[in-house]
């Protein structure tokens, strides 16, 4: 039996055993009466906002059409205080802000009663003769540079042609109104008295003016909520069961054990990530309830889409379980990484079928899959490759030092990510070239980050900040195993080994960035943002600066010692900023 499989089966036992038998009896039994008293309470028809309005009315026949909203109750006189008193044909409120309130939601009932009275009649098309048909229409898309400004002036372009169009079609020409009015056909009109009881998300295709209601919002923050909250959930037990073993030393039986460390991590990951994945598994089926083999693939795809999110917050609380010494340490480390993945994940969600930005989040794909029913395999590997190889490659230096020494010291989060460096470089296969290149998914990453946190702000200043910030994230990725290698002594270093270990690691990061920037960066390589992070098709000169800034720093470490390393990696920023402004110098100064 592997030893992963065993290291599984004792960690699911163990964490069930966290409950005792009178414990779990309770949570079932509470359970079962939430569930049975919702159910009964359904059939009562009872609500929270029921009877909340009183109103005062002479008219038997007002009466009843007011006493048919469960918000509503009617008082015999008028020596209550009622919120509304309706006398004739007019009503006065209390002046209270609940009237105010009142006052809204009798104008609906009058509005929905009118509605009832005219659809009850046989000649549906003449009692209501104006209908509103809705179109989803595409916003042109913004922020686009280069290649892209002239695209984006046609679409804007050929937007204003077609509304213009639409609207030449009624302005002051009744003929071309009555031409292009239409008969209510039946499936519109059972779409129509099906208004009032679509779900959150369905959308309305036809209405009458008085039925009419916006689509709501920021849907896409709404499903994302109900994808991530699980995540949320089962990651704390997991970065909590693997932070309780460091603390009280158990974990030092599985190191004894005859298990290689990537079965032990193997092991107590699997059974975390099957229950999260069931969950979401249940989430997705509710959602789309699937009926035929297409919906049920778009379930799947749900599935798909989100796993990599999954993988990126338990990689996540894994690393700061080893990282953090006390579980202060790791509460405060579970709510950052929690802050800083959610806002990538949310905030560009908010413009889906907005702007090309939108595309990071693969909560967009939700989007777009609950919407559409389908995404393209390009978008889906843009959105989900940056989370599928930083967690991998947290994951891979996690793995790496869960060893005695790292989790049970007290060595700070620098050491023992240094630890991981050092690690990674006395490999066969490890150098400074090969940790560039493993750097990029963590430079992309943090680059998209930067993007979702500066999109909002005015240009050019959100260019600037953007130019500023990716330089500091890619100078450090350069310069991390270099500073490694001196601060830890791994190999003797003179002025021609920091030079080419300059070299090599210049090299190493463009081969990487330019490889990355031909597979996932087409769907914004158009964009602002998108020329920041490729800086174009440039491919000797970028080479040279990679180099010349990775030479800076290590040279600058070799003659005054690792203590100045800060100082010379912000001296190599800057020459990366002076650099690439330049090269964006018509974006921001045109």
């Amino acid at each position: 039996m592997s030893g992963w499989y065993t290291v599984a089966k004792w960690e699911f036992l163990r964490s069930g055993m966290k409950f005792s038998r009178r414990a779990v009896f309770a949570i079932l039994f509470t359970l079962l009466l939430l569930a049975a008293v919702s159910y009964a309470v359904s059939f009562t028809g009872m609500n929270l906002d029921q009877k909340i309005y009183s109103v005062f009315s002479a008219s038997p026949q007002l009466n009843s059409i007011i006493e048919g909203d469960e918000r509503f109750y009617v008082l015999n006189d008028d020596g209550h205080d009622p919120d509304i008193t309706i006398v004739e044909d007019r009503a006065y409120l209390s002046g209270t802000k609940k009237s105010v309130a009142a006052a809204d939601a009798l104008e609906k009932v009058f509005i929905d009663h009118r509605e009832t009275v005219l659809s009850s009649y046989n000649d549906i098309n003449n009692s209501h003769p104006v209908w509103v048909t809705i179109h989803d229409l595409d916003r042109p898309e913004s922020f686009q540079v280069l290649g892209g400004a002239t695209q984006q002036a046609g679409q804007v372009s050929d937007a204003e042609n077609e509304n213009a169009d639409v609207a030449g079609d009624y302005n002051g020409n009744p003929a071309a109104a009555k031409r292009t009015s239409q008969i209510v056909s039946p499936e519109e009109l059972e779409d129509l008295d099906n208004s009032g009881s679509k779900t959150l998300f369905e959308r309305q295709t036809i209405a009458t003016p008085s039925n009419f209601t916006p689509p709501i919002p920021f849907t896409a923050i709404l499903y994302s909520f109900l994808f991530i909250f699980p995540i949320y959930f089962v990651s704390q037990f997991y970065s909590s069961s693997i932070m309780e073993e460091r603390t009280n030393r158990r974990c030092e039986l599985l190191l004894m054990a005859p298990l290689r460390s990537r079965d032990i991590v193997l092991g107590k990951s699997i059974p975390y990530v099957l229950v999260a994945m069931v969950l979401l598994s249940v989430i997705s089926l509710y959602i789309e309830r699937p009926s035929d083999i297409h919906e049920l693939r778009t379930s799947l795809a749900m599935i798909g889409v989100i796993f990599p999110v999954l993988l990126l917050f338990f990689s996540l609380s894994f690393i700061a379980a080893i990282f953090s010494r006390s579980f202060k340490e790791l509460t405060f480390s579970m709510v950052f990484f929690s802050v800083i993945v959610s806002g990538y994940v949310f905030f560009p969600a908010m413009f889906a079928n907005v702007h090309a930005v939108s595309s990071i989040s693969p909560m967009t794909l939700m989007v777009n899959l609950i919407e559409e029913g389908n995404i393209s395999f390009g978008k889906y590997v843009f959105s989900t490759l940056p989370f599928y190889l930083v967690a991998l490659s947290i994951y891979g230096f996690g793995t790496a030092i869960f060893r005695e020494e790292d989790l049970f010291s007290q060595k700070t989060i620098t050491e023992k990510a240094i630890d991981c460096m050092e690690l990674f470089l006395a490999v066969p296969l490890g150098s400074v070239f090969t940790l560039s290149i493993v750097s990029i998914p963590f430079v992309y990453m943090a680059q998209l980050m930067l993007i979702v946190m500066l999109f909002n702000l005015p240009l050019p200043y959100s260019i600037i900040v953007m130019i500023i910030l990716a330089a500091l994230v890619e100078e450090i990725a350069k310069s991390i195993g270099i500073y490694t290698i001196m601060k830890r002594g791994l190999k003797s270093v003179n002025l021609k080994t920091a030079g080419m270990l300059a070299l090599l690691s210049g090299g190493g990061f463009f081969f990487g960035e330019k490889l990355v920037s031909v597979i996932t960066l087409a769907p914004i390589a158009s964009s602002a943002f998108g020329s920041v992070m490729t800086m174009g098709t440039l491919l000797l000169i970028p080479l040279l600066l990679h180099v010349t800034t990775t030479m800076i720093t290590s040279l600058g470490v070799y003659f005054t010692g690792p203590r100045y390393y800060v100082f010379f990696l912000v001296v190599a920023t800057g020459v990366h900023t002076i650099y690439n402004t330049y090269l964006l110098r018509g974006l921001l100064f045109g």
